[in-house]
């Protein structure tokens, strides 16, 4: 049995690839995956990483995509300890409606942690609450302003290796 992926179509993450789209901070690319920051900041630095190819979920990557996407991650998460200095970097990664995956393109958090954040044991949209609770949370946190995610994109991008 398949895993049930979000109705969202088209595909954000494909139309920002194809450069339809230029509402994001490109943070490094290569030829198999992007690294970008996204507007909804729940910790200042978070980021996410996808493969360049459409693919819904883990499951769909070929194995040098899947290893592109964890080096990626990799750089990206050492980026943001360069940049911020902090406590800890939580990664995760959601496949499926049940997993409360929003955007059916694979793609992975990178996440600055910080003992004074709000997150108590993980990442607040994962906590076990219902729907109408979890789309109040992100009514909460309306996006960040162009420019303040730009500042922390130009933050991060410093020391993303080459």
């Amino acid at each position: 049995m398949p895993i049930e992926l979000p109705d969202f179509d088209p595909c954000l993450f494909c139309e920002r690839v194809a450069g339809e789209r230029d509402d994001w901070e490109v943070l490094a690319s290569d030829e198999l995956t992007v690294s970008f920051m996204i507007d909804l900041q729940f910790e200042e630095g978070q980021a996410l990483v996808i493969p360049r190819r459409h693919a819904p979920t883990l499951l769909d990557l070929t194995d040098p995509e899947a290893a592109a996407l964890m080096h990626a991650v990799r750089r990206l998460a050492q980026a943001i300890v360069d940049a911020y200095d902090p406590d800890g970097i939580t990664l995760y990664q959601n496949n499926g409606v049940a997993s409360l995956q929003a955007i059916p393109h694979v793609h992975m958090h990178v996440v600055p942690r910080r003992y004074s954040g709000g997150w108590g044991e993980g990442p607040p949209h994962l906590a076990a609450i219902t729907r109408a609770e979890r789309e109040e949370s992100f009514r909460r946190h309306p996006g960040m302003a162009p420019e303040r995610l730009k500042d922390i994109a130009d933050r991060v991008r410093l020391h993303i290796s080459r």
